[in-house]
């Protein structure tokens, strides 16, 4: 019995533990059932009993279906994605093709076009050798030494040719700047073709919120309005695209080739757009508001925890306004340090504030993870754009050092000698902590990434130029302090890229034709110089390269006299000609005060950026010490050969060795720019001391090494300038070179003052070119280009299949070589030797 008694509260003791898992399973079950009614914002339906209202919302467009209107926005960006990607990999082939073809027939004709051949006797008989120079019949034999072209390389259609003709005759052509009141600034409109990508856009969004019925529900209780739901999910899918298209490491970039600066132009208007599809997600809640016909009660009992009545999708409406309007181009122009603080920090709290409104509705959640997937890997991948993350690298977390030099016409020429590797045309984005610590501004690379032009730091070191006009904020900075230290002081720069450049390979055009207006020759530069130094190598199908360039004095050309001379002197013969237009014989007004590089009035800003920037110096010189110090002990043991004395004094002059920086900068100051005032010049007596290069006296230091480096130049003492002294100098200077005649003299093809005549012509009419020199193809003239009939003359002389045009300057001159251009659409279309006329337009204020 006992036995008994013990099975039989044995099996009641399973039947116990069953019946609670049993119970526990249910209540498992009724949970999930729960929290999926917790994400639902619809009424479940549908019974005998059930109103018609409510079957309709169940039916018709049922909520749970809606994620499909996301998927429709998400189909419409992919394809026009893969549009763009096809057509920017057709042309990256075709132009990889045309000159691996050129450059293959070049080196066959190398081969075939040596004259032993000519001269070799088929037999020993005269008369044979005669007939093979002279045959009796037939044409001559000739040997072409001629580059071969490539017009039959590559994939081409002439219907899609002339296809590409009829859309850049309908996207080149720009819209006018529109100026609301004289002596304000002139708003700039995007191109044709960005804005028939967002028309494009707003009209695909509108119809598919408005044109699928119903837009209503009968009742706020049968479920929120379809209208906002559409218009609510559209506008979660755009996202990821919205933050892609943001990003300066950008994955759509790397796919069509456009870069970021562009791309940043749709960025703002999808952003327009999401805040759009945010206003009409949010109206119809407030025309059937929720607390009507009983709908506040019936959405309480699907969310027991934590209902709000609009609370949550107001808190995502608020920063999505802000973002919005703070991005118009007039406000960010006045306060663009604010903008550039206050974008990202906001943009956070929208994407926070979405998952907390979407609730994981849906699939929204899936884009905002996808969003915040980008953003993260975009990041991650900007670290390798950064010149101080390599922690192999010299520049790890200090940046590298950068010289200013200052240029006629108030420039400024910036040489950061650097690891980085830039194409031609590309920019960075630089911050100088000696100047200001927060600000961090793109500038184009106006130098040539190559190993024909090695830098002074090292082999793997590359010069990196700068070249820009201060006229506020950042820029106007960077001048006061140049003038503040003095020709000897250096920054630390940190960069940021490279990014930009063409989408298409220059040297894979027959003619080249590169417009410039101002400092947008900064743009061009580099891009000549590469596309000579191609078709010197025989790797350009390149046959004739036009450069003009509108300036509006002629000392503007001392900028880039250097690459200039070298441009007319390496360049093949007769392939360069270069145009120069003064537009302005206007002087810049004399006049002058003392300035010291040392004031006892400097402001607090400055004292504290150069102590920012002294701190950078330090590691800088430390580690390179370091450094030196290192790669150079092994070396010196084996050269004191266990001698001590040896040794020691070996460790002295690799420690005293002048630090290695650009070449530019250690040549002396010329007098044409800086003259030191008579009160800092050396007197007879101080002969003991020595001078340094800029002519000051500089006091013996013994805790010094004898030959300081430019950094510690900079400590010594203060460098007063005399800025009429210096401009009376220059006048000068300038006088004395005109007036020599050395042959060797590098000329640019015009007089050095323009005389009455030209000043009042400029005012009237455009001067012809007259004055063009025929035997090298160089001219300079007076007065702005007629770019039509400039074009339209140069078209007669091109005989290859492919142009392209490249113009970087003020708006005025895009604006009128995008309307030559597109005109000269009609000639691909009118002879069958004519393939593609490309433009490329640089324009930083999209």
């Amino acid at each position: 019995m006992p036995v008994l008694a013990e099975l039989l509260a044995r099996r009641a003791g399973v039947a116990l533990e069953v019946l609670q898992d049993t119970a526990n399973n249910l209540e498992r079950e009724l949970l999930e059932h729960v929290s999926t009614l917790n994400k639902r914002i619809y009424i479940p339906c549908c019974n005998s009993n059930s109103p018609p209202g409510l079957v309709e919302a169940s039916t018709v467009d049922p909520w749970r279906r809606s994620g499909k209107y996301a998927l429709g926005w998400v189909y419409f960006s992919v394809i026009l994605l893969v549009i763009t990607a096809a057509m920017r990999w057709y042309n990256f082939w075709n132009d990889k093709i045309r000159t691996a073809v050129h450059k293959e027939a070049m080196e066959e004709m190398l081969k075939t076009g040596s004259p032993d051949t000519d001269y070799e006797l088929s037999a020993l008989s005269t008369d044979k050798s005669t007939r093979k120079f002279f045959p009796r019949e037939g044409p001559l034999p000739t040997t072409s030494l001629e580059a071969p072209s490539a017009e039959s390389a590559g994939v081409s259609s002439r219907l899609l040719n002339l296809g590409s003709a009829l859309c850049r005759w309908v996207f080149y052509h720009p819209i006018p700047a529109w100026r609301f009141r004289k002596g304000w600034r002139p708003i700039v409109f995007p191109s044709i073709g960005t804005i028939g990508v967002v028309l494009a856009a707003l009209v695909f969004v509108v119809l598919y919120c408005f044109v699928p019925q119903p837009l209503y529900w009968q009742s706020i209780r049968f479920g929120s309005p379809p209208l906002a739901i559409r218009a609510g999910m559209i506008a979660v899918a755009m996202m990821p695209w919205i933050v892609a298209l943001s990003m300066k490491a950008n994955f759509i970039s790397m796919i069509t080739g456009i870069g970021h600066e562009r791309l940043n132009v749709l960025h703002r208007w999808l952003a327009y757009i999401f805040l759009l599809l945010s206003l009409i997600h949010t109206v119809p809640f407030y025309i059937t508001p929720v607390w009507d016909k009983g709908g506040v009660r019936v959405f309480k009992s699907f969310f027991q925890q934590g209902f709000y009545v609009y609370g949550t999708g107001v808190a995502a409406l608020v920063p999505c306004i802000f973002l919005c309007v703070h991005s118009l181009t007039v406000l960010r122009r006045r306060s663009y340090e604010i903008f550039v603080t206050a974008h990202v920090p906001v943009s956070i709290l929208l994407l926070a504030m979405l998952f907390w409104h979407c609730h994981n509705y849906l699939t929204s959640w899936s884009y905002l993870f996808a969003t915040l997937a980008i953003w993260v890997a975009s990041y991650a991948v900007r670290l390798f754009y950064l010149n101080w993350t390599n922690p192999w690298r010299m520049s790890w977390l200090i940046g590298e050092e950068a010289a200013v030099t200052l240029l006629p016409e108030n420039a400024i020429k910036v040489t950061i000698p650097t690891q980085l590797r830039w194409k031609p045309g590309q920019y960075v984005y630089i911050r100088m902590p000696g100047v200001s610590v927060f600000e961090n501004h793109p500038f184009t690379i106006a130098s040539l990434c190559s190993d024909d032009f090695p830098s002074g730091y090292g082999e793997d070191y590359r010069d990196m130029v700068i070249v820009f006009r201060p006229f506020g904020g950042f820029t106007k900075r960077v001048l006061e302090s140049a003038l503040e230290h003095g020709p000897w002081h250096t920054y630390r720069a940190f960069l940021d890229g490279p990014y930009g450049g063409m989408r298409r390979s220059m040297d894979s055009f027959d003619h080249v034709v590169l417009f410039a207006g101002g400092s947008g020759i900064t743009a061009l530069i580099s891009q000549l110089l590469n596309l000579i130094k191609r078709m010197r190598d025989g790797k350009a199908v390149t046959k004739t390269v036009q450069v003009v360039w509108a300036m509006k004095r002629p000392e503007t050309m001392e900028w880039f006299k250097e690459e200039l001379r070298i441009c007319r002197e390496f360049a093949p013969p007769d392939a360069v000609t270069c145009q120069f237009y003064i537009t302005s014989a206007k002087r810049m007004s004399r006049g002058g005060a003392l300035v010291s590089a040392q004031t006892p009035t400097r402001p607090v800003s400055m004292i504290f950026h150069d102590k920012v920037n002294d701190i950078f110096q330090n590691v800088a010189s430390n580690r390179y010490s370091t450094s030196s110090a290192q790669r150079n002990s092994a070396l010196i043991k084996d050269v004191a050969n266990g001698d001590p004395e040896r040794e020691k004094e070996l460790r002295a002059e690799n420690n005293d060795r002048l630090k290695p920086l650009p070449q530019a900068h250690l040549k002396k100051v010329s007098t044409r720019h800086l003259t030191p005032s008579p009160n800092r010049r050396g007197n007879s007596d101080e002969t003991s001391r020595s001078r340094s290069p800029d002519n000051r006296v500089v006091e013996d230091t013994p805790h010094m090494p004898p030959h300081p480096t430019l950094h510690e130049k900079r400590r010594s003492r203060a460098l007063s300038l005399d800025i009429s002294s210096a401009q009376e100098n220059q006048a000068t200077t300038l006088q004395q070179i005109a007036q020599m005649d050395d042959p060797k003299e590098f000329d640019f093809g015009f007089p050095s003052t323009p005389t009455e005549f030209q000043k009042n012509l400029m005012r009237f009419a455009f001067m012809p070119a007259a004055v063009k020199s025929k035997k090298t193809g160089w001219s300079t003239e007076w007065g702005r280009p007629d770019i039509p009939y400039m074009l339209k003359e140069m078209s007669t002389e091109w005989t290859g299949r492919r142009t392209c045009v490249f113009v970087c300057g003020p708006p005025g001159l895009r604006v009128d070589v995008s309307n030559a251009v597109a005109e000269l659409q009609s000639l691909v279309w009118k002879r069958k030797d004519c393939e593609e006329i490309f433009l490329h337009a640089e324009n930083y204020a999209l």
